[in-house]
């Protein structure tokens, strides 16, 4: 269990999908707080201050329920804090967020920001502001450099247009890793099952990014141990009419029981768009094709 009052080495930053910037910065938190015997934590939000700032939501990398997991599991810190962004937050001046949160309640002794983050009320907090608070009170501060592929500055932004252009390989690029869906696996409708494809269910969180629907070679992680699948996104065009968006990973080769499991998607390719096929015949078909290609797009790939 960690001390209330243990110093910390703190990453700053919304932290939502864990691309490569963000895990620039918390490295460096890793690194500051071996170097100072502190503990190495993120500080983040529970909302994307934008979204209570402006009314429209942002979407999401990663679901509000894997976002603690995810920023521990690729960023090796030891905690993670979720500051619940209300109006106190929201209308705070930069220096008393420094001073009386990350200096006076979480007894910062080191704070990690990126070159363009801004904080504290109308984001009057800059890095410079906050460097020379910090030295003020005796803080170590770092301010680090955007991390950049082809020229480009590696950015939620930038990745969620990437997400919403079904560019799987971009996404995955600057990420670090693939866009990945997560949850309990559901009870379906069985289509899949009369088909001769048997599939398993998720429901697509509402407040990620969402993909073009479609069809996806994806790798689907149960257990730890990843399966080579084509998935498809979308609303069951061919059977069904106001279906709730879902997510159908069919695994290839694989034919065990996950109901009620909690498995990870990774979308690694997107295939083709969602269709509607004239019967189950001329559907059949198609999945056939897509399991082909998937199959070919492993091998090429090597994964």
């Amino acid at each position: 269990m960690i001390e209330k009052d243990a110093k910390r080495a703190i990453a700053l930053g919304y932290f939502d999908g864990v691309h490569r910037g963000h895990q620039a910065l918390m490295q460096r938190a890793v690194q500051r707080a071996g170097e100072t015997g502190a503990i190495s934590s993120v500080f983040t939000f529970d909302t994307h201050p934008d979204t209570v700032i402006t009314g429209n939501p942002v979407p999401l990398i990663t679901s509000e329920a894997r976002r603690r997991d995810e920023i521990r599991e690729l960023g090796g810190v030891d905690e993670v804090i979720f500051a619940r962004f209300n109006d106190e937050l929201r209308n705070m001046e930069w220096r008393d967020f420094i001073d009386e949160v990350l200096a006076g309640q979480f007894h910062a002794c080191w704070v990690i920001t990126g070159e363009n983050n801004r904080f504290g009320y109308r984001g009057q907090g800059t890095p410079e502001r906050l460097q020379e608070e910090c030295a003020r009170l005796g803080i170590g501060c770092d301010i680090v450099e955007s991390v950049k592929i082809d020229g480009i500055v590696v950015s939620s932004t930038y990745i969620r247009q990437q997400i919403a252009a079904g560019n799987m390989e971009r996404a995955a690029e600057f990420l670090g890793h693939p866009y990945t869906i997560a949850g309990v696996v559901l009870h379906g409708r069985r289509v899949g099952r009369t088909l001769g494809y048997r599939t398993v269910n998720l429901a697509l969180p509402r407040e990620m990014q969402e993909p073009p629907f479609g069809v996806y070679v994806s790798r689907v992680i149960v257990d730890g141990t990843p399966h080579a699948a084509v998935t498809n996104i979308g609303v069951h065009p061919t059977f069904g009419s106001g279906d709730a968006a879902c997510i159908e990973p069919h695994i290839l080769g694989f034919d065990g029981d996950l109901y009620g499991k909690y498995i990870r998607v990774e979308l690694l390719h997107f295939l083709r768009p969602e269709q509607r096929f004239a019967d189950s015949e001329v559907l059949k078909t198609a999945i056939a094709a897509d399991i082909a290609q998937a199959k070919d797009w492993f091998e090429k790939n090597k994964m």
